[in-house]
């Protein structure tokens, strides 16, 4: 029995005698560094583990509340059926995500393939867990590729503001009565919703085989995206922050992809 694709078992007078003819493991041990290779009627797509720190928000609060640091070992989304976990028993044993495997990719040649992939870095928070970086992925165009852009264009900030409540307060005077206006300053809130997207590499199609172009390689460091803004004196609490049904989409189903964070990014 062979091990899978990249391992070869061979047994002679001296034993069994596993060779590694992948060149991800033989190879740079750059971080993220992601590799294509032929496998069967597709191709495979490796990558290696990284690590991640990364300043963590939830849309409950409105600023950072952790600094971490985790190591990516699986492919938290790719599309459906496309990923094959590879020989090694523990994520430690493996340089490679997912244990060694791979995610089989096809041309657009290919019903359901694409002549342009991107693997990236993606998160984004939710009301009760804070953002977390996962590694993905995606062919251009697609619908995941389309509601893990960036809410807002090409600027992945989350804005804080502070609310402004307005209390109408009667005042006695030698006159009479009057009403004033009071403006009270209030908690913090987040005035949008996002989340972010780094490109670790790009996968084109060029006749005969996917080129990858390397967008990033070693240790990732993702800055804080939470900015404050001061008063809010445009809009009367409570508000909705924007972008809430870009946010609904990315929390939901992305069509043609699986998205399984466990066990995906693990903190160090």
């Amino acid at each position: 029995m062979q091990p899978g694709v990249g391992y070869n078992l061979s047994t002679g007078q001296a034993g069994i005698t596993l060779a590694i003819d992948d060149p991800q493991l033989a190879g740079d041990p750059e971080q993220f560094r992601v590799t294509v290779m032929k496998t069967g009627s597709g191709y495979g797509v490796q990558c290696r583990k990284g690590f991640v720190r990364f300043t963590s928000s939830r849309n409950a609060d409105a600023w950072a509340w952790g600094c971490w640091q985790a190591e990516v070992q699986k492919f938290y989304c790719y599309p459906d059926g496309s990923k094959t976990t590879g020989p090694f028993a523990n994520a430690a044993d493996s340089p490679l995500v997912d244990l060694g495997g791979y995610v089989q990719i096809q041309p657009g040649s290919v019903e359901g393939g694409s002549d342009n992939w991107g693997v990236y870095i993606i998160g984004c928070g939710d009301t009760m867990s804070g953002f977390w970086p996962y590694l993905a992925i995606i062919a251009d165009g697609s619908d995941a590729d389309i509601k893990s852009n960036f809410f807002n264009g090409s600027d992945p900030q989350i804005i804080v503001r502070q609310t402004n409540s307005e209390e109408l307060v009667e005042v006695e005077t030698p006159t009479g009565s009057t009403y004033l206006t009071i403006q009270n300053t209030g908690s913090l809130v987040q005035y949008n919703y996002n989340c972010q997207k780094w490109k670790v590499a790009d996968l084109t199609w060029e006749g005969s085989t996917f080129v990858v172009e390397q967008m990033h390689l070693g240790p990732l460091s993702l800055a804080n995206p939470v900015q404050f803004q001061g008063l809010d004196v445009a809009n009367i609490a409570p508000y909705t922050p924007n972008y809430e049904p870009q946010l609904l989409d990315w929390l939901g189903a992305w069509s043609g992809y699986t998205k399984d964070s466990s066990g995906a990014t693990v903190q160090v």
